[in-house]
């Protein structure tokens, strides 16, 4: 199967072969330049575990979708099975920031899901527009 020939690095002034894009010292540090919570939602990180501490109380720490309930802390030390707190309805779709009633808390399983799903509507609304 014929291959193309590398090209220079996407970088400017730099001459490094490469397959494609650009060389291992000119990689792109992922997710730089993203904003925080509090950029994004407005929502500082102490005012965020407070919200996840009332829906964690109030959900009996339970996932909203399947209903599985959080490890104790005692059996997750490291807190590597803790839910999440998600927004029900995407800031994005409509949703309030802050609301209890768009809060609850979803386990990763579910949480990976959901994001699929809400990346699916989001690149199809922005294929329409």
């Amino acid at each position: 199967m014929p291959s193309r020939p590398p090209t220079r690095c996407a970088e400017p002034g730099c001459h490094a072969l490469v397959p494609k894009g650009r060389c291992e010292d000119h990689q792109r540090i992922p997710w730089a330049g993203r904003d925080d919570k509090a950029a994004r939602y407005g929502v500082s990180s102490g005012r965020w575990r407070t919200l996840k501490r009332r829906v964690t109380d109030r959900d009996n720490a339970c996932c909203y979708r399947c209903g599985i309930k959080q490890p104790d802390l005692d059996d997750d030390p490291e807190g590597e099975h803790q839910h999440q707190l998600d927004h029900i309805t995407p800031i994005a779709e409509g949703g309030a920031a802050e609301n209890l009633d768009n809060l609850g808390l979803i386990c990763e399983p579910c949480h990976i899901v959901k994001s699929k799903a809400e990346a699916a509507r989001a690149n199809r609304a922005r294929r329409r527009a």
